[in-house]
């Protein structure tokens, strides 16, 4: 018997293991000697979590008495795969050190699924309801959208501050904009400073959909009242320094006022890195990067100089992956400083901080730098594992037990279960949430307590009520997973992405973006792209190489997947599906003066230019 790094549990080699799975598992392996190599030297000051070195546990407990809730901080990496944080990387190991260091103390997730994209990734962590549910299965918000999320949902936040917490968020938004009703502040935030866009420049904040725009607003609520400006004066200066900076300040500001124990602080920081698509001057400041960094950075250069001759395509790539690892890097010290400034003011011991990535990587190298989910197949967009799996784990010293620490939790968790495990740790019950919401509290099972809870993840359905198999109503497809087995019914193909140099390296013009035209939005508009039915053993087949779909062996599990997704569909209480689209064609059809005379009026920054709001 070996350990499967990407199954996460015991098992057998099986027959399905071709050249991908080989490659993957050997890249794993040599990460791991690679780092067991430096750990005693690079890494050693990242291993001891704290500002100054000492024991987490005993510092922290002294400085703070612990209490029955939690503050709360959620730290969301945009498009990072399942390659690219350092405990799974097979090239980038030592490029998150902390972050390896933080989930050795605390719990690994190896079973953690997303939507395939960001808006509706942030939709289903915010309302903790499947993507379906809202109309946004396949919706990108972008600066010109007439779209929100429709204010019958209680967002996260909301439900946070009525169990007593201060709501504090930083970073990426992405789920609605064009009327204010839809900004943070309205949706439960005390204070947000982030972006609107799906991207922008990390320095320049020009909103990447929108060129001669800017992207970057502040937005508060006092006593009720919401109230926003464009974020002009922090123009000029990189984004994850902004938020490093803001959230550091919140944190002392807030726990130097409250001292935590009338006020438990919930944050949302969802980090604008890694998304590379169109985004300018991805390269952090130096004093985003450690000594260990740079000295790393050195050390991938000479990997590439003395491993001989490249292709063009692949130095190209090789070269975009550094600014991965920088940008990486970067996050990893954001993190650092968020845990040590938590520790400072006394509140380590009743925290917990829950890291994730809002969906899988963009492998193209040829539109910026590029993420990777190596050897889970396939990107971001789609529902392949490696558009749906992502690395994520949870730290808490005061909540964790010490058994647990270092552990894997392999049980099914997808962002909707963030907002019932959240309310409950906040006092709440999340039965009293709203009844069609998704979510699980899943906080005992993840602490080995109990068994996990979800057994069903609905990724994806057709947005017609009537859509029953075989009918070809919609451009949409299924994206379903039932226990150990997936459903991906009318979905595109694509494969892996290794970023080794060797035969099993992609160049961009096998990449699904390049051959195919591939339509995230509306599949009527994709040329050249094979579109195919297929059912994967995802337990013991996590790479996704054996399609099952036209075995007779399975032919009664894919019955009985169709047959859910048909009541899954049926069973629809509103109209969203059909509202929502709707809405997205008004920002996409002829030119609108509506929001461009509201960007112009504040300084050409993207704000709120009062749309109809969906209720």
């Amino acid at each position: 018997m070996e350990r499967n790094p990407v199954l996460g549990h015991d098992q057998e080699p099986s027959s399905y293991s071709k050249k991908w799975l080989i490659a993957g598992a050997t890249m794993i392996a040599l990460s791991v000697v690679a780092y067991n190599k430096q750990s005693s030297n690079s890494v050693k000051t990242d291993l001891k979590i704290g500002t100054n070195g000492n024991n987490q546990h005993e510092k922290s407990m002294s400085s703070s008495s612990s209490r029955s809730t939690p503050n709360i901080f959620l730290f969301t990496c945009d498009d990072m795969g399942w390659n690219d944080i350092g405990y799974n990387s097979g090239d980038l190991s030592r490029a998150t050190p902390y972050m390896k260091a933080l989930a050795q103390k605390g719990i690994t997730l190896s079973h953690y699924y997303t939507q395939p994209s960001c808006t509706p990734s942030r939709v289903t962590m915010m309302t903790g309801k499947f993507a379906y549910r809202n109309g946004f299965q396949n919706h990108e918000l972008l600066h010109n959208d007439y779209t929100g999320v429709p204010l019958s949902n209680k967002m996260m936040p909301e439900h946070m501050k009525e169990l007593g917490y201060a709501t504090l968020g930083f970073g990426k938004w992405n789920i609605g904009h064009c009327n204010s009703r839809y900004l943070p502040s309205a949706r439960g935030f005390d204070h947000f400073l982030g972006y609107l866009c799906p991207g922008h420049g990390y320095t320049d904040h020009n909103c990447g959909t929108a060129s001669g725009y800017r992207d970057m607003i502040e937005d508060w609520s006092v006593d009720g009242v919401h109230k926003w400006s464009n974020g002009a004066d922090y123009l000029g200066t990189y984004d994850t320094l902004i938020y490093k900076e803001e959230t550091q300040k919140a944190l002392r500001r807030h726990f130097s006022e409250y001292g935590g124990e009338s006020a438990p602080m919930f944050m949302w920081l969802a980090h604008h890195g890694i998304h590379g698509e169109y985004d300018s001057d991805p390269i952090p400041p130096s004093e985003l990067l450690s000594k260990e960094n740079k000295k790393y950075l050195k050390v991938l250069r000479k990997r590439l100089d003395q491993s001989g001759k490249h292709s063009d395509d692949y130095t190209k790539f090789f070269k975009m992956r550094m600014i991965t690892a920088s940008v990486l890097m970067s996050l990893d010290n954001s993190l650092k400083n968020l845990v040590e400034t938590i520790e400072d003011v006394g509140q380590l011991s009743n925290s917990i901080i829950f890291v994730n990535s809002d969906n899988g990587a963009d492998p193209d190298y040829t539109q910026g730098h590029p993420g990777n989910n190596f050897p889970l197949r396939s990107e971001k967009f789609s529902y392949y594992e490696g558009g749906v799996r992502v690395p994520a784990f949870v730290y808490g010293p005061g909540h964790i037990p010490i058994k647990s620490e270092g552990s894997t939790y392999h049980g099914m968790m997808h962002h909707v279960d963030l907002l019932t495990t959240f309310y409950s740790l906040g006092g709440g019950d999340y039965g009293d949430l709203d009844s069609d919401v998704d979510g699980m509290d899943q906080w005992a099972a993840i602490k080995g307590d109990t068994s996990s809870p979800r057994t069903e993840l609905v990724l994806n359905l057709p947005r017609s009520k009537t859509w029953k198999m075989g009918e070809q109503l919609t451009s949409e497809g299924i994206a379903l997973r039932m226990g150990n087995y997936k459903l991906l019914y009318n979905h595109v193909y694509d494969s892996w992405f290794s970023p080794s140099p060797g035969d099993d390296f992609t160049s961009a013009s096998d990449m699904m973006a390049a051959w195919c035209q591939y339509s995230f939005y509306d599949l009527t508009e994709s040329s050249g792209c094979v579109f195919a039915n297929f059912l994967f053993n995802v337990l013991d087949d996590p790479t996704e190489q054996t399609n099952l779909w036209h075995h007779s062996d399975y032919k009664d599990i894919k019955a009985n997947m169709i047959k859910r997704a048909e009541e899954l569909v049926a069973a629809q209480i509103n109209d969203y599906g059909k509202i929502i689209p709707e809405y997205y064609e008004r920002g996409h059809g002829e030119d609108d003066s509506t929001y461009t005379d509201a960007f112009q009026a504040h300084g050409d920054y993207v704000v709120p230019f009062d749309c109809d709001v969906i209720h």
